[in-house]
């Protein structure tokens, strides 16, 4: 980009700073965060600064930017946070040992690779409920192919699995919850 067009963007992006900041602080509470965030949205804006349509708000688009790169920290943040929780899933993506399983990952869930809290919750399922989990959960069949598999129509294959699933929330909330997962940790 030109010389002038780099003093475009300044000129234009200048006036809306203090707005930004304000917007920052009220999504971090933090001075330095919100200048970080505020420094990375108009990084974004500078690098798609060609896309911005000249008929719209400089203002509105810069607010977008932010909002939007706030909301990509905080889900990456989430990611972090999840890992440093539980370590055994980044030696479960990295483990050597599990390439075959990566290269077909349908049949890589057997009973083995869940947790006791999991087995015990699956095995205090009714058979039918256990069985349809296991073929489109764990087997990854499609319902249809469930459906024939257990010679059943498809609406009780979709029935059954809703019933179970419910029953496996009921059951592990809590196991979820400790792991930062479920609707807890979305609030």
């Amino acid at each position: 980009m030109t010389a002038a067009t780099a003093n475009e963007f300044v000129a234009l992006t200048n006036p809306h700073l203090p707005r930004l900041f304000r917007i920052g602080m009220r999504l971090t509470h933090q001075p330095a965060e919100s200048q970080d965030l505020v420094q990375e949205a108009l990084s974004k804006a500078w690098a798609n600064w060609h896309r911005f349509e000249q008929s719209g708000s400089v203002g509105a688009w810069l607010s977008r930017i932010l909002v939007n790169t706030f909301i990509s920290r905080h889900r990456h943040q989430r990611v972090v946070d999840t890992t440093a929780v539980r370590p055994d899933i980044l030696t479960h993506l990295y483990d050597a040992n599990r390439l075959d399983e990566a290269a077909a990952p349908e049949g890589s869930w057997h009973s083995n690779h869940f947790s006791d809290e999991v087995l015990e919750a699956l095995s205090e399922l009714p058979a039918q409920y256990r069985q349809v989990v296991d073929l489109v959960d764990v087997q990854g069949l499609a319902y249809k192919e469930a459906a024939d598999e257990i010679g059943c129509p498809l609406g009780t294959v979709m029935s059954r699995l809703h019933r179970a699933r419910k029953l496996l929330r009921e059951q592990l909330s809590d196991y979820a919850t400790n792991y930062g997962l479920g609707l807890a940790a979305a609030a």
